[in-house]
């Protein structure tokens, strides 16, 4: 009897310890969202130079190139054709949650992000990264991308 109740309590003991040590986390909902293979293939070695930051000064745009998307969100919303060189363009979509931020500098990194969606062997690329914090989105595509990128559940529901 003795040595049943010294196992029962080195047992509660042990539970309890473990539990103690144990921490709870959350999920964090802050951190980028990547899609790869959601629009049509970009060629991968034009959207590497793309993203150098003296070709996208260059080719930078803002929100001059105006193109619409529709997905089970929104209807004819608008997104941007931010810059384009060769066979890719990237584009930008504010999502629901805020307005148009033609930060060049981080649509530029979000845009570099996106570079390991890309299959080296047929020198192709194309993704979507989505920013929960405000719903927005930055995509690599080539120049018919727009309605593509942000026309399907991964920029809707992300």
């Amino acid at each position: 009897m003795y040595f049943s109740t010294l196992l029962s309590a080195l047992a509660l003991t042990a539970a309890a310890s473990a539990a103690a040590g144990m921490r709870i986390s959350s999920r964090d909902d802050t951190d980028p969202k990547v899609f790869c293979g959601t629009t049509d293939d970009a060629t991968l070695s034009d959207c590497k130079t793309l993203v150098e930051p003296d070709t996208w000064s260059a080719a930078w745009a803002a929100g001059s190139n105006v193109c619409h998307y529709t997905n089970g969100l929104q209807f004819n919303q608008e997104a941007y054709n931010v810059a384009c060189h060769g066979n890719c363009c990237a584009y930008y979509a504010n999502g629901f949650r805020t307005q148009p931020n033609f930060d060049s500098d981080s649509i530029r990194s979000r845009a570099a992000s996106l570079l390991g969606c890309g299959d080296t062997d047929k020198d192709s690329i194309n993704g979507l990264q989505v920013t929960p914090v405000d719903g927005s989105g930055v995509c690599l595509s080539d120049g018919n991308g727009c309605g593509d990128c942000f026309d399907d559940s991964d920029f809707a529901s992300a």
